[in-house]
C-alpha cells in the first residue's frame, strides 16, 4: 500500500486498538538536517508528554518485506514501552534562574541546518553550530525530554546565545558527563571521565579508535566542547587526534601517531554517513584534527 494508506490504516487502527481517553495526532517534524517527517503522538488523558514514533521508518520497514501486522504490532509495542502517565510542569521555562540549570548544547551541521538556525540561537564552530536545550530528566523506563531553546525564549529571558554557552557547558559535563572506551578492546570497558586527570586509557598498538559520547549516548558529539577534556586526553596519549564525527551522538577519536592521512579519515566518515548513519544524525562529512601544541579543533593537520 501507498504511504498515505498505510498512515490512515494505522490511525484508525489505534483509534480501535488504544482505550480511550487519547489524543492521537500526527504532526510533520522538522528534524536534524531539514528531514521533515511524520511524528506519531498518543497523549493519555491529563498527560502532556508522549514519545513521538516517527511513520516514515515504520513504513520503510514494511516496504521493505515485513508484514503489515507485525509492522503495526511494532507501534503499539513501541508505544507501550515509552508511554508515561506524567506530565511534565513547564512553567519553569518561562522563569531564566528555574531554567538555567537545566540548559547544555548539543552540535549540528551549519549549511544542513540553515532554515532552523534562522530562529534558533546558535554560535558558528567551524562548519558546525553550537545550539542549546534544555534538559528534562524523567523515569529511566521512559528516557528524558528535551526542549530545543528558540529566539524567543532569549528574548524573554533577556539572554544571549553567547551568555548561555558557558553556562550550557559547565551544566553539560554535570549533567551529561562524557564517557570513553577503545572500540578495539574486547572488554570495551566504559570510563567515566570524572574527574578528567584520572582516566586511564587502554592499549592497543595495532590501530587504536577511541568513541567519545556522553553517558546518556545523545548528542554525545558536543563533548568536544567539554572544558579541558579533549586537552586531558591528549595529554595522557601525549599526541593530537584525528577527529571523525561518527554521528550527532558520538566522535571517533585516533591518535595522530597513526600513519595516516587526513583524506583517508574523510574517506571514511562520507562512507559511513553514506551506509550506516541516518540522515538526521549525521554531523558531518569530513575529519577534523585536534592540535594539542594549539589546543584547538581544525580542518586539517598542517599547522
Amino acid at each position: 500500500m501507498e504511504y498515505n494508506t498505510f498512515k490512515e490504516t494505522v490511525l484508525r487502527r489505534l483509534a480501535d486498538d488504544i482505550p480511550n481517553p487519547k489524543k492521537i495526532t500526527v504532526q510533520s517534524i522538522c528534524r536534524n538536517n531539514g528531514d521533515v517527517l511524520d511524528g506519531l503522538v498518543i497523549l493519555e488523558n491529563g498527560v502532556n508528554i508522549a514519545p513521538t514514533l516517527y511513520l516514515n521508518y515504520y513504513y520503510k520497514s514494511y516496504r521493505t518485506g515485513t508484514c503489515f501486522q507485525e509492522t503495526y504490532e511494532q507501534i503499539l509495542k513501541h508505544y507501550e514501552a515509552n508511554k508515561t502517565t506524567e506530565s511534565i510542569d513547564v512553567s519553569f521555562f518561562t522563569d531564566f534562574d528555574k531554567t538555567e540549570s537545566r540548559i547544555v548544547f548539543k552540535l549540528i551541521h551549519y549549511e544542513k541546518n540553515k532554515k532552523l538556525l534562522q530562529d534558533t540561537p546558535h554560535i558558528p564552530f567551524l562548519d558546525l553550530a553550537i545550539v542549546f536545550y534544555c534538559y528534562i530528566p524523567l523515569d529511566p523506563s521512559v528516557g528524558n525530554a528535551t526542549i530545543l531553546i528558540r529566539s524567543s525564549h532569549l528574548d524573554l529571558w533577556n539572554q544571549t546565545a553567547q551568555s548561555l554557552y558557558p553556562i550550557a557547558r559547565k551544566n553539560a559535563a554535570r549533567l551529561l558527563p562524557p564517557k570513553f572506551h577503545n572500540m578495539n578492546s574486547l572488554m570495551e570497558e566504559m570510563l567515566q571521565l570524572r574527574p578528567y586527570p584520572t582516566v586511564m586509557i587502554p592499549e592497543d598498538p595495532l590501530y587504536p579508535m577511541y568513541v567519545l559520547t556522553n553517558s546518556q549516548s545523545m548528542f554525545g558529539a558536543s563533548c568536544l566542547l567539554y572544558d579541558g577534556l579533549i586537552r586531558s586526553l591528549a595529554d595522557r596519549f601525549q599526541s593530537d587526534f584525528y577527529i571523525l564525527p561518527s554521528s550527532i551522538h558520538e566522535t571517533i577519536l585516533i591518535p595522530a601517531s597513526c600513519d595516516s592521512r587526513m583524506n583517508d579519515f574523510s574517506d571514511m566518515v562520507r562512507e559511513v554517513n553514506e551506509t550506516q548513519v541516518a540522515d538526521e544524525e549525521i554531523l558531518s562529512d569530513h575529519a577534523y584534527y585536534y592540535s594539542r601544541e594549539q589546543d584547538r579543533i581544525t580542518f586539517t593537520s598542517e599547522t
